[in-house]
């Protein structure tokens, strides 16, 4: 794949980023049970229709209305040169762009849930400002080793560095004039919409740099982190401690970490990369996923999870 006459071997174009065992099925499932406040859950894909997404309203788990698919020529409307893209950060850069979308909304990547009930409380303050969670650390360490990959890169010339992201937090923590940035994990992220929307007018040119990319890059900032250091530096957030989070991924699943699933006191989990799980453990965390939101998944969810356990048996 080549993107800008360079041979592209970015972590964005690895085949697990492109597998689908059903993870978003437990996200939707996770918002439907833990975060009934959610009004709509709309669903950002590239001329697709997630398998089986109809089930769930035709399941009576919610109403018709209340998933709604949208198309990135949705978002990309009038920007027809992004199309098509591969990119995540390219496509979150654009989600305020969705028809009808809430001043503030939750964004989720497909691989993360909710683990355990939220309150609104939990994402904006009663005296009005977002709940950020995380921790703020210094930009300096981050941007030398920006520049030091840069520098591998142009010695190196026709090999692309992977894209961090961490990097792409302290790009964004920049473009808003701070120097020291959020640092974010792996879990749903409340976003105001007039940020981006306000942002982007009086930078176009930020904007259409982050587009330009079909694929991740080193340059790229993290839209999420964006609008969280916007929010930082305009004084409308507060920086609160993370809610703990079941991260799980290939290289460190195991039964102590599957347990945190059962957890009331971590909010979130993300499942990274379930396609490269040893088929014991893939097999153990479904099994564990449809038990948990058995009262919120359609039986097109659940069938999924008998076939991995046969295949595993």
């Amino acid at each position: 794949m080549q993107e800008q006459g360079w041979a592209n071997n970015s972590n964005g174009t690895y085949e697990t980023r492109f597998s689908n065992l059903g993870e978003i099925y437990y996200c939707i499932a996770s918002i439907l049970k833990y975060a009934p406040f959610i009004n709509r859950i709309y669903v950002v894909t590239a001329s697709q229709v997630p398998e089986g997404l109809s089930s769930f309203p035709a399941s009576g788990l919610c109403s018709e209305d209340r998933i709604v698919v949208v198309d990135h020529t949705k978002i990309f409307q009038g920007i027809p040169e992004a199309l098509p893209t591969f990119n995540s950060l390219t496509i979150e850069t654009m989600l305020w762009a969705i028809p009808n979308l809430s001043e503030y909304f939750l964004y989720f990547n497909d691989d993360v849930f909710l683990n355990a009930p939220i309150a609104k409380s939990d994402l904006i303050g009663a005296d009005g400002k977002i709940v950020l969670r995380g921790k703020m650390r210094p930009i300096w360490p981050l941007e030398a080793k920006y520049r030091l990959r840069n520098l591998r890169c142009k010695i190196l010339r026709n090999r692309r560095i992977a894209a961090h992201f961490k990097t792409a937090q302290m790009h964004a923590a920049k473009l808003a004039g701070l120097s020291q940035y959020l640092e974010i994990g792996h879990h749903p992220h409340i976003i105001r919409r007039r940020t981006f929307c306000e942002f982007f007018a009086q930078n176009p040119d930020v904007l259409a740099r982050q587009l330009q990319h079909k694929f991740r890059s080193i340059d790229q900032f993290l839209p999420v982190g964006l609008a969280n250091h916007l929010e930082i530096a305009s004084g409308n957030a507060v920086v609160r401690s993370p809610l703990g989070c079941a991260y799980l991924r290939p290289q460190t699943v195991n039964r102590d970490l599957l347990a945190q699933l059962f957890h009331p006191d971590i909010a979130y989990g993300c499942v990274q990369s379930l396609d490269e799980f040893e088929p014991k453990w893939r097999a153990k965390f479904m099994r564990i996923m449809r038990a948990k939101f058995a009262s919120h998944l359609p039986a097109d969810a659940r069938s999924q999870v008998d076939k991995d356990d046969q295949a595993v048996a």
